[in-house]
């Protein structure tokens, strides 16, 4: 059984769930940050009807966008887990947007780890701070010291500021002596605890619904939200992680072949997910007027690989194929009312 609190921002996030859940059944203790009072009940639920041994668990209330909480939250806690930051599903105009609630947020984090003589913080950044804005001629191995190029045109609001946030984190790291690692994973799907889909979730639910008839040929990775726990849970304490950047990633799959896995998993669903691809000409014809395109027009007909061979040789992360990660959303998306 493992020793020691571990303080986790966003606990009421997707992935944050699971994380909780991975930390409890190991032993930790934990303390989560969550929005409200009512959050924190619904999540300490969620997780007792996973099994958790909610009596370790310990919910504290604190924004992201405040100063006000940070420090006692991160008090007399051994390790951190920095997982909270901003994923809207439509992304806004100004691609800085997202920048001040994201950065800001995670420097208040840093800065309360260090304070609290936290012996490690895990950051959940994104692969989003990796993969952008190097030009369509560009297709990887992209790897931990590939950063995303947020002066490009074609890079999205979200990717600016996972890429910004997580810099930011790296330098504050750096200078308070704070040992530090980073978990860059691609779109992250798999079974929800409850009924509050992750952002990164919604788009299977809109292939379920059919709000996508014909998708554009590009292609994301996809990973199963619990071998992205683990890989924090080992980030926590493994040795040779301080310092690193870790790219996961189970494999990448197009959009019709996403579609593909949830029609299999849930054949009622066959005639609404998208059946056709969109010529590449009409989304960049599209993507002139509808802003939410425009970051795939550079992507269209090409897989950007990633290398996610240091999570494997150093987290122990040995992630199951993308299918089985689509379909087990879709069953739990099904299996929740949606």
């Amino acid at each position: 059984m493992a020793n020691g609190r571990v303080l986790v921002t966003g606990a009421s996030g997707f992935i944050a769930k699971h994380v909780v859940l991975q930390l409890l059944e190991k032993g930790y203790r934990v303390r989560g940050t969550v929005r409200s009072a009512q959050k924190g009940e619904k999540l300490r639920q969620t997780l007792a009807s996973a099994g958790g041994d909610v009596s370790r668990l310990e919910l504290v209330e604190a924004d992201l966008t405040r100063d006000e909480g940070w420090d006692e939250a991160a008090r007399d806690c051994d390790f951190v887990c920095h997982m909270a930051s901003p994923l809207p599903i439509r992304q806004p105009s100004d691609k800085w947007a997202l920048l001040p609630i994201a950065k800001g947020g995670t420097l208040r984090v840093v800065q309360a780890a260090a304070k609290a003589g936290a012996r490690r913080l895990v950051l959940t950044s994104s692969v989003a701070a990796v993969v952008y804005g190097h030009g369509a001629g560009r297709v990887g191995p992209f790897a931990e010291d590939d950063w995303s190029n947020v002066n490009a045109d074609d890079i999205s609001p979200y990717a600016v500021s996972k890429t910004e946030a997580e810099a930011a984190a790296w330098d504050a790291a750096d200078k308070a002596g704070l040992a530090m690692v980073a978990i860059n994973p691609v779109i992250v799907a798999g079974p929800l605890l409850d009924d509050e889909p992750g952002a990164s979730v919604k788009l299977v639910l809109m292939m379920m619904r059919g709000k996508i008839p014909v998708a554009p040929d590009v292609s994301f990775g996809v990973v199963d939200v619990r071998d992205v726990a683990a890989a924090h849970v080992a980030a926590l304490t493994a040795d040779g992680a301080p310092g690193r950047r870790f790219i996961l990633s189970a494999g990448s799959m197009t959009l019709m072949e996403m579609g593909a896995a949830i029609a299999d998993a849930v054949p009622d669903c066959g005639k609404k997910v998208p059946r056709f691809t969109m010529p590449n000409f009409a989304v960049r014809l599209a993507a002139l007027f509808l802003r939410d395109l425009r970051s795939l027009v550079s992507d269209l007909g090409r897989r950007k690989e990633v290398d996610t061979a240091p999570a494997r040789a150093t987290l122990g992360f040995n992630p199951d194929n993308p299918e089985k990660a689509v379909a087990s959303t879709a069953l739990s998306l099904r299996s929740h009312g949606f």
